[in-house]
């Protein structure tokens, strides 16, 4: 029988369970600002699944952000109130912390950034799918035993 994420939770059986789902921050920066997928990005927030994600992802969007504003793409006030806006699409962020040890683990086997490795940890513990704009992080995923745990954002 396999089991395998979809865009509306694990679908095993024919049936689709509503799960957590783990949301990175190149999907989550696409929630309050437009770039390219940014509508796929906003699907995820429009199904029934809990989003989660670690309390790191701040971290990452925080200097996406900057960035944005440093290539005068975004100005500065937007960048603030964009990611005090951010944990409202989230149920839980869970601290870094708890998922470290677990992530520097993955980093080797997978040898990819343990802080990628932070959502794949979180994705394991919690039992659910993981969504991400980041096509080498999805190929690590897929070529590294977890095929079916990584939704990668559609490209059109």
């Amino acid at each position: 029988m396999e089991t395998r994420i979809t865009g509306d939770g694990w679908t095993t059986a024919g049936r689709t369970i509503a799960v957590p789902l783990v949301v990175d921050a190149s999907v989550a920066v696409k929630f309050v600002v437009r770039e390219p997928r940014s509508e796929a990005a906003r699907h995820y927030l429009e199904i029934s699944d809990p989003l989660i994600g670690p309390d790191w992802l701040l971290i990452e969007a925080a200097s996406a952000l900057w960035r944005k504003v440093k290539r005068s793409e975004l100005l500065s006030i937007h960048a603030e109130r964009n990611l005090e806006a951010l944990p409202e699409f989230f149920e839980r962020l869970h601290p870094a912390r708890e998922l470290v040890g677990e992530a520097l683990a993955w980093g080797f086997r997978l040898q990819h950034s343990v802080y990628d490795c932070l959502y794949l940890a979180l994705a394991l513990r919690e039992d659910c799918g993981l969504v991400t704009d980041d096509e080498e992080f999805h190929q690590v995923l897929e070529a590294g035993g977890h095929s079916g745990r990584s939704v990668l954002l559609p490209r059109t």
